[in-house]
């Protein structure tokens, strides 16, 4: 009978320490897979960011662009479906035309989440982070996504 204890006591020792090691795997493998890609349509900026991105625009970028020049018809066509990181790069190396660069990330940001709230992009909960790499996981959608299903 202790002999047959041993065994069962023995085979379940194995099967905890065999699930202790796959936890760190499973860990492992969610860290590494790629977030998914987010649209602008689901509020990726927060309304302080944009306000605090106006006050800049007007000191930074208003004597050679009005807010008009960077919503509708030519801000869709150029930036439509690109990643938000593409312009957050674009706007880092020029501008403003007088000082490319001169801003610090977290300005451009700022600047950033102003041009979304201006083409109607709406503000979430969570501030728009000043990272290239979660910046190249959210498209530029200024517009509804129509569902191929959906079209018959």
């Amino acid at each position: 009978m202790n002999r047959a204890l041993v065994t069962v006591h023995g085979s379940l020792v194995t099967v905890a320490a065999a699930c202790i090691l796959a936890i760190p795997e499973t860990a492992a493998a969610q860290t590494t897979a790629p977030d998914s890609i987010r649209s602008t349509r689901t509020g990726v900026y927060t309304s302080e960011q944009a306000v605090r991105g106006s006050d800049l625009y007007a000191l930074n970028c208003v004597s050679c662009h009005t807010a008009a020049s960077h919503a509708g018809p030519a801000f869709i066509a150029k930036w439509q479906g690109r990643e938000l990181s593409e312009l957050f790069a674009y706007m880092r190396s020029e501008m403003p035309k007088s000082d490319p660069g001169s801003l610090s990330r977290h300005e451009y940001v700022l600047v950033l989440a102003y041009l979304l709230k201006l083409n109607g992009m709406p503000a979430g909960p969570a501030e728009l982070p000043a990272d290239s790499l979660a910046l190249s996981r959210i498209r530029i959608e200024l517009k509804p996504t129509v569902d191929p299903s959906r079209e018959r």
